[in-house]
């Protein structure tokens, strides 16, 4: 399953886990102006809650690309713990966008501001512009009790070769 901007309003990445983040750019000399920001995720397709609270999640892993992206800046920090304690995968709690009225930089279509908050680590934040994005589901999403895959569930993420 195939997702973009179109369908922004719709998503959810709360709760979301990251397992890799990749920056594809272009050949500016041969005209390849891109400039991708890319995720690799855990996307929780649904929430399953029974009526006694108990939840499942529809998972499924994916690859989150924004496209067109200038000024990243990520502010991730796990902190100090006397070199006891290994980092684990960044947890998203919600990702915002807000149209940009006077771009430069895709004058054929909105463009706009985004913001992505971080549950774990607390306080983290990645904002960039970008003109949109496309999410594709690498595998058939399954129903489990975690909100995230095993290693042995994740289907294996490629960045994209040029």
């Amino acid at each position: 399953m195939n997702y973009t901007e179109a369908e922004f309003d719709q998503l959810s990445w709360h709760d979301s886990h990251v397992y890799g983040v990749h920056i594809s750019v272009g050949d500016m000399e041969k005209g390849d102006w891109r400039s991708d920001l890319i995720f690799d995720i855990d996307y929780i397709v649904e929430w399953v809650c029974e009526a006694d609270g108990c939840c499942q999640f529809l998972v499924a892993p994916a690859t989150l690309t924004f496209r067109h992206v200038i000024d990243l800046r990520m502010a991730i920090d796990w902190g100090k713990s006397g070199f006891q304690t290994a980092i684990h995968e960044i947890s998203f709690a919600q990702v915002t966008r807000s149209q940009i009225e006077n771009q430069k930089i895709c004058l054929d279509r909105p463009y706009y501001d985004w913001k992505i908050e971080t549950n774990f680590p607390k306080e983290g934040r990645i904002t960039f512009g970008a003109s949109g994005f496309t999410q594709v589901l690498r595998a058939e999403p399954v129903l489990i009790d975690e909100q995230k895959l095993s290693p042995s569930q994740r289907a294996p993420f490629f960045p994209p070769c040029v």
